[in-house]
């Protein structure tokens, strides 16, 4: 399994699927539980050593635990299961991370997550006003898109303090996406960073880069 996950990410759940190893069909394996598996991950910036075991735990369906693992719904999706993923695993310094799921009786689940960079928007006009920048807010429990938030939009110019700027009309979109209206004087230098809050949110941090 390959996915793309924001570098610094936390509290994070995956959804697994877990072949059972005894069956040619394909087939899941029902009644795993976080002592009849076991689980590590390596980071790219680890160096020549270990991997590093996941303390699995037994987890809560929905609710995020660093390495709780749970069963899903043995009777209708078998073989699926819930993992959270503990934060040092996310943490930036490393581009990717491998991680590997192991048993009796499954066939080993790999995973290998590449960690996203703060996302870079150009083609932006210095010094000149822009409306409607849409931006996505996502939960902080399971980090998906969010509706019906309040949220505060803050920029930081050529690296100097976050402040408010002429920053207008922050308003929802839809399906988690929102829109803010940037000043001519929000964008007055040559790197601009955009960030987004909301209580119960991530963060969310823009950079964009203008042109003359």
């Amino acid at each position: 399994m390959k996915l793309c996950i924001k570098k610094g990410t936390t509290s994070k759940r995956l959804e697994l699927f877990i072949q059972d190893s005894t069956l040619t069909t394909g087939a899941g394996k029902t009644g795993l539980t976080s002592a009849s598996v076991t689980c590590y991950y390596w980071r790219e910036d680890a160096g020549n050593v270990d991997a590093t075991a996941v303390t699995l735990v037994a987890g809560t369906r929905g609710t995020w635990s660093s390495g709780g693992f749970v069963e899903k719904d043995a009777a209708n999706m078998p073989g699926f299961y819930e993992l959270g993923i503990p934060n040092a695993a996310l943490v930036a310094g490393a581009d990717w991370v491998g991680m590997q799921i192991k048993g009796t009786g499954i066939a080993p689940l790999t995973l290998e997550i590449q960690l996203g960079n703060v996302p870079i928007a150009s083609n932006i006009k210095t010094n000149q006003a822009l409306a409607n920048f849409e931006f996505l807010m996502t939960d902080s429990t399971n980090h998906q898109p969010v509706t019906g938030k309040t949220v505060t939009c803050m920029r930081s110019i050529d690296g100097g303090a976050f402040a408010a700027g002429t920053l207008a009309n922050v308003a929802e979109v839809a399906n988690g996406i929102y829109r803010v209206d940037f000043g001519a004087s929000d964008l007055n230098g040559n790197v601009i960073t955009l960030r987004c809050t909301a209580t119960g949110c991530d963060d969310t941090l823009v950079t964009l880069v203008t042109t003359p």
